[in-house]
């Protein structure tokens, strides 16, 4: 079989946090060699501070945070300082070396660095920079600074979200990161591709908020075509009915479904039992269903509520109902579908252990084989293989730069917010899993999971 796709394409990443390291996860899911470029003054904070493993800083918190485990696995890590002149001209002659050079810094920073892509163009005319940023590179908001709420109300996402309109939700999941990310991503491939074609390299500008707007696409055609504007409807659906969760047998307990047409009701009804009242006329087609989902919602719990999620779901499916029972993280590390596709995958790490991580490209190919990931990069861990393989610096030069502070792999600024505050807010949040979850999992997976010792 074929290698990944990637594989011998070079990203020299500068993103944070989330959106824009989220573009390059899918790039070394796909076999590039990702090298993330942090700084001892500024590591990649916030995420090396969020959610540490077993909630325990340790001696080294910024290695055991789950946020930066989850978004860079597969990379490689180097620390440069690009406020000073030693760390540009560093990455000034690595970028001769690479092929694309991504960051999500505000949009004015990387031209206050001198690094922006004419600037980098000069060292590598077929280099391909991707920016991504909350509004984009260009426009009166430019120079907003973003995360994941300013993007996804901005689009329009939050105001359609939620019960009703006294109070919309963001996603809460970083959904305008996610999709920012994803975008970014994508763009970066194409961008590979013409560049395979006309060898010519490009200046890639992804906005976050457009990428929202994108995937919301058919509220926005709606009010041009329909002068309809959308508001917070629930889990409702349009024209469905029922289309909604429903409480199970259980604590916290639920199923979806969604009844399309007149043919999933006939199925439905068939799956539970055929009750007096599915005959009723304020029932008897799909648009007299949809005026009165609110009086159907108790009668269909009245039989949700004998099963649990699982069964529920499990009849609704055999009689051709599309239904699924609503799995909280834990339960979908146990699931028997995701564990035969070997969506997640088992990586020892040298500080936290073995964990699970899943797969930021979810795709099977048949003419390519999957590759087992490295783990999540330390602080400057690859500061000597990188610098070594491609500058050509002796252990001598290296030493001097670790001497001088221009590379290292502890960080010399500290993260913002109180540690045992933080400790115990992140105790507070969430539920707790079972005392023996790592246990269960070793089970599962057939290996050990879980801190080393």
């Amino acid at each position: 079989m074929s290698k990944l796709p990637l594989e011998g394409v070079r990203v020299l990443d500068l993103t944070r946090a989330y959106a824009g390291t989220i573009g390059t996860l899918y790039l070394a899911d796909l076999g590039a060699d990702v090298i993330k470029v942090e700084a001892v003054t500024r590591p990649d904070i916030p995420t090396r501070e969020m959610n540490p493993a077993e909630l325990d800083p340790g001696e080294k918190p910024w290695e055991r945070a789950a946020y930066f485990h989850r978004l860079n696995v597969g990379k490689r890590d180097i620390t440069l300082d690009l406020t000073t002149d030693t760390g540009k001209d560093l990455f000034r002659k690595l970028v001769p070396h690479c092929d694309v050079v991504t960051e999500n810094y505000n949009p004015q920073t990387m031209r206050r660095f001198n690094l922006h892509y004419d600037a980098l163009k000069e060292l590598n005319p077929s280099i391909i920079m991707a920016s991504m940023s909350g509004f984009g590179a260009d426009g009166p908001r430019k120079s907003w600074a973003a995360y994941y709420p300013a993007m996804e109300s901005m689009a329009g996402l939050t105001a359609i979200t939620g019960y009703d309109e006294d109070q919309t939700l963001t996603s809460l999941t970083g959904y305008g990161d996610w999709t920012l990310g994803t975008v970014g991503a994508m763009a970066i491939l194409a961008a590979l591709h013409h560049r395979n074609k006309t060898g010519k390299g490009q200046y890639i500008d992804v906005s976050g908020r457009e990428a929202v707007l994108a995937a919301i696409g058919d509220a926005m055609t709606d009010l041009s075509m329909n002068n309809r504007v959308w508001k917070p409807s629930e889990n409702l659906h349009t024209s469905m009915a029922p289309h909604d969760t429903y409480r199970c047998k259980g604590d916290n307990s639920w199923v979806a479904m969604a009844v399309r047409d007149q043919q999933d009701w006939i199925a439905f009804c068939r799956a539970i039992g055929s009750p007096a009242w599915t005959g009723e006329a304020q029932f008897s087609d799909q648009e007299k269903r949809h005026e009165n989902q609110e009086a159907m919602r108790p009668l269909i719990e009245d039989w949700t509520g004998q099963h649990t999620h699982r069964e529920a779901a499990d009849a609704l499916l055999a009689a051709g109902v599309p239904a699924g029972p609503v799995l909280d993280p834990s339960e979908t590390l146990f699931d028997p579908q995701l564990k035969a596709r070997e969506y997640y995958e088992v990586i020892d790490h040298p500080l936290v252990g073995s964990r699970l991580f899943p797969r930021q490209v979810p795709a099977h190919y048949s003419a390519m084989e999957r590759q087992p990931r490295s783990h999540t990069p330390l602080l400057g861990e690859h500061n000597h293989q990188v610098l070594g393989e491609l500058l050509n610096l002796d252990a001598t030069s290296l030493k001097e730069l670790e001497d001088s502070g221009a590379i290292g792999s502890e960080p010399t600024r500290k993260g913002r917010r109180p540690p045992e505050t933080s400790r115990e807010k992140m105790r507070q949040w969430g539920a707790r899993a079972d005392d023996d979850y790592l246990e269960k999992l070793s089970a599962a997976y057939g290996k050990k999971i879980g801190p080393n010792g």
